[in-house]
């Protein structure tokens, strides 16, 4: 474990200053992402609940290098239960290829099947939130146990006297 102390064996203030802002930082996306989890979950349980799947057919993909990376977003078409053919318009970009004539397993809402998702999207962003948010909490946690007991002065009468 890393320790900045100053000559006095004291912490220095801006040093838990900024431990104390990274701490607090964590904890407040750890709480964003666990809501969005949350969010996301009851979003795509309803939307599981009102939809269908069926295969689609990726139809183009755009592609843009990230880094040290490649991203997809393809365009699916797929046929509903009502017989007419839809088109899902690049929603998300994924680090899996997809080439043109790939079949993708589409999820779209019965009553408007313009309203569609990849399949393992729906199954994956509530994953990933969650994910997230404990990987944020757990930072939290881990950087106030750090701190221990650890005091930054906070007035005059909490600074070590000088003789």
């Amino acid at each position: 474990m890393v320790q900045a102390y100053n000559r006095n064996g004291a912490k220095p203030a801006m040093f838990l200053f900024f431990v104390r802002l990274l701490c607090r930082g964590a904890f407040a996306a750890g709480i964003l992402f666990v809501v969005l989890a949350l969010w996301s979950s009851a979003y795509f349980l309803n939307f599981q609940a009102r939809s269908l799947v069926t295969a689609g057919t990726v139809t183009s993909v755009n592609q843009e290098n990230d880094s040290d990376d490649y991203l997809y977003c393809p365009t699916v078409r797929f046929q509903a239960a009502d017989g007419a053919a839809y088109t899902v318009p690049c929603r998300v970009w994924e680090n899996r290829s997809f080439a043109v004539g790939d079949e993708v397993l589409i999820r779209y809402l019965k009553a408007a099947p313009n309203n569609a998702w990849p399949e393992s999207q729906v199954r994956a962003f509530p994953r990933d939130f969650a994910i997230w948010g404990a990987f944020g909490l757990c930072l939290g946690f881990a950087l106030r146990w750090l701190l221990g007991s650890a005091k930054s002065p906070s007035s005059a009468r909490d600074m070590p006297r000088v003789h």
